[in-house]
């Protein structure tokens, strides 16, 4: 029988060794702490300090309307549907009769950074607070105005809802902070002046030849 004996290490010699290996682990753990901080970006931020990412209410969702007696080439100026939820999806119209009651037609997907610049344009131009809004109302009671323009804007956001009710007289202009939100709306969903949303591009059809189903339809006929 074969006995092995293991190295009898003196005591200096297996404080020596037991420092180096102290040492050596703490290094290791330093390098990680250095490669783990250099691998997480510092969070963007906008001019107020805020990261916009991080700021966006989870139920952030816009929902405007539009009412014009008569239409203008400005996307803000004619009548129109815009909608957009929390997903960042983004609904619309500008088509007259379109009431506050009503979904317009599905436009596009707005990125996390696209949702996140429109949240941040709503916080810049002071339409993020509440309490600086107006008595809620029932939108769905507005009658379009026979002259002028009407418009609807209202903001869900932390469980709050608050909207924005304005009549702007014929000649007149709506508050900037208000058309800022609007203008920027309307890029988001293409909508150009001189009413380039409203252009209809005829389907393009193409010829595949004969229905090879032709023949069991005729069949099921008879």
């Amino acid at each position: 029988m074969v006995v092995m004996l293991g190295l009898k290490w003196e005591p200096n010699r297996l404080r020596a060794y037991t420092a180096f290996m102290l040492l050596r682990c703490f290094t290791v753990l330093v390098l990680l702490a250095s490669f783990g901080c250099a691998g997480t970006p510092a969070p963007r931020t906008d001019a107020s300090g805020l990261d916009p990412y991080g700021s966006v209410p989870g139920d952030f969702s816009l929902d405007v309307t539009i009412l014009a007696a008569e239409d203008e080439p400005k996307a803000d100026r004619r009548n129109a549907r815009y909608i957009v939820f929390p997903d960042g999806s983004m609904y619309h119209e500008a088509v007259a009769g379109r009431g506050p009651n009503t979904l317009p037609a599905f436009t596009r997907r707005l990125s996390p950074a696209q949702l996140a610049a429109l949240w941040s344009t709503v916080r810049t131009l002071g339409l993020a607070d509440a309490g600086g809004a107006d008595e809620v109302a029932n939108f769905r009671r507005v009658i379009a105005p026979k002259s002028g323009h009407a418009y609807l804007v209202a903001v869900t956001a932390d469980d709050v809802y608050w909207n924005y009710t304005r009549a702007v007289a014929p000649g007149e202009q709506l508050d900037p902070a208000l058309r800022s939100l609007l203008r920027e709306l309307a890029t988001l969903a293409w909508a150009d002046d001189n009413f380039n949303d409203r252009r209809m591009a005829a389907p393009v059809r193409y010829d595949f030849g004969p229905d090879p189903w032709a023949v069991y339809r005729q069949n099921e006929e008879q």
